[in-house]
């Protein structure tokens, strides 16, 4: 096993050196201090898996010693030692945040006990919040990404419905963050420290909806041989996500309907019922008004889960934000190579902008990884960028400038995507350069050199904040 290192912390020499040999003789590393202060300066400067100490000592008792390790976010347990009649003390400090306390003389048994228990929590506890960070470098992103008035609008929903409990319903084409909205919005609950558990609904089978949902016990029925906790179980206290909602069929979505209507459920093979202290987030990518109507959706479940809709837009919806999330996912790939960090140039950014993005934002994120992947320098050059967008399926350069579908020059093309955007974005802002500089993404020291190149003049009676065509 590990050497865990121990930092036994008492005034008294001889229970300091009984400990310390004690802890030595079952391969431990053990350090001693004579009071708190001088454990502080240990602990600022080596690491340790477990803090005995004793409650009361001259400088700086085992409280204070609690607090400084505490302030210091340090999550290390410890473990007080008591004498007859600070055993109120005790109690109290282990209320501050101790693990356990042990009562002098100390019986050596009892001791290793509690020493192993609480390097045993301790490494539970490590080990659950690396797991979460895992977890949540696995789902990607955790913060919405994006300036454009459609986004803004999603963020002030979020805010608003969050702190409740109230059940959302999150709609959009597939690829638009709906699992990042519904993360967003348990981040932002009351429920955060709880656990988020998602459910993927086109994956349940009817005869195994209870058990998955539910959970049973063994011997319930045949393939029952251990006892399983069900989703409500394991979100118990947080928030259950149920992705693709719409393909639930019929028997499985009166079963759900009845514990969103009673708030209660039992698991399979037992006779109590258990009360669903969960949050209920449902996503789709599907109309389920539409569904409703042709009879495969239950309507009374439909106003049951709609309480708060949030409809995702699409990426073409979106398209302030194609810059900053291109950026942005270029970031994550650099960090990830430990690269410098560059910006996608406005040429590069230019082909971006006309494709049309039919698997919206993580069609973007899948196409940046991989053009990072081909890229020989920090950025992908915009030859990159052609030759992966040529590769997808149906991908296109839209161009407002009626272009013949014959024409495959690749540098025409661009040009005339250019100088579209540039027209369209000075068309929005009704010619103020600044403003189509945002739209566009792109330095407003660049607009000038875009309009030259194309052709595109300013207006003379503005003081060449605006422009015309």
């Amino acid at each position: 096993m590990p050497r865990y290192r121990v930092l036994v912390v008492d005034d008294e020499e001889f229970v300091r050196e009984s400990l310390v040999d004690l802890l030595d003789s079952d391969d431990y590393r053990a350090r001693a201090a004579p009071n708190g202060k001088a454990a502080l300066e240990l602990v600022e400067k080596e690491s340790f898996h477990l803090i005995v100490t004793d409650l009361q000592m001259p400088e700086g008792d085992g409280l204070s010693l609690l607090g400084g390790v505490r302030d210091r976010g340090l999550d290390t347990p410890v473990v007080l030692l008591t004498g007859v009649g600070t055993v109120k003390d005790a109690v109290a400090a282990m209320k501050a945040g101790a693990f356990d306390f042990i009562q002098k003389p100390v019986d050596p048994e009892q001791f290793m006990l509690v020493v192993k228990r609480a390097i045993e929590h301790g490494r539970l506890v490590s080990e659950v919040q690396y797991l979460r960070e895992t977890v949540n470098d696995l789902r990607g992103p955790t913060e919405m990404v994006g300036v454009s008035p459609a986004i803004r609008q999603i963020r002030s929903l979020i805010d608003k419905v969050a702190p409740s409990d109230a059940t959302v319903v999150v709609t959009g084409e597939s690829g638009t963050g709906k699992e990042l909205a519904a993360l967003e919005i348990h981040k932002r609950s009351n429920r955060a420290t709880g656990n988020l558990v998602e459910v993927n609904c086109a994956a349940l089978s009817e005869t195994l909806f209870e058990s998955e949902f539910f959970g049973h016990r063994r011997g319930a029925f045949t393939s029952a041989v251990e006892d399983r906790r069900g989703r409500f179980r394991e979100a118990e206290g947080g928030t259950l996500v149920l992705d693709e909602i719409g393909t639930l069929r019929p028997e499985m979505q009166a079963k759900l309907l009845r514990v969103l209507e009673t708030g209660e459920y039992q698991v399979v093979g037992e006779s109590k019922t258990r009360v669903a202290d969960v949050r209920l987030i449902a996503i789709t990518n599907e109309d389920l008004e539409k569904r409703v109507q042709e009879g495969v959706f239950r309507e009374d479940l439909f106003y049951r889960l709609n309480i708060f809709p949030i409809e995702m837009p699409p990426l073409r919806e979106r398209r302030e934000d194609l810059a900053v999330l291109a950026n942005h996912f270029l970031l994550q790939c650099c960090k990830s190579r430990d690269e410098d960090i560059s910006t996608i140039c406005d040429e590069s950014l230019a082909l971006l902008a006309g494709h049309d993005w039919p698997g919206n934002v993580r069609e973007l994120r899948n196409l940046i990884e991989r053009s990072t992947i081909l890229a020989d320098s920090r950025v992908p050059s915009p030859e990159v960028f052609r030759a992966v967008l040529s590769t997808v399926p149906g991908a296109r350069m839209n161009d407002a400038d009626g272009r013949s579908d014959d024409d495959l020059q690749i540098r025409s093309r661009v040009e005339k995507l250019e100088r579209s955007l540039i027209h369209e974005a000075l068309d929005k802002t009704r010619g103020r350069k600044r403003d189509a500089c945002e739209l566009l993404g792109i330095n407003p020291k660049n607009l000038s050199y875009y309009m030259r190149k194309h052709g595109i003049s300013e207006r003379a009676d503005d003081g060449g904040e605006s422009a015309s065509r």
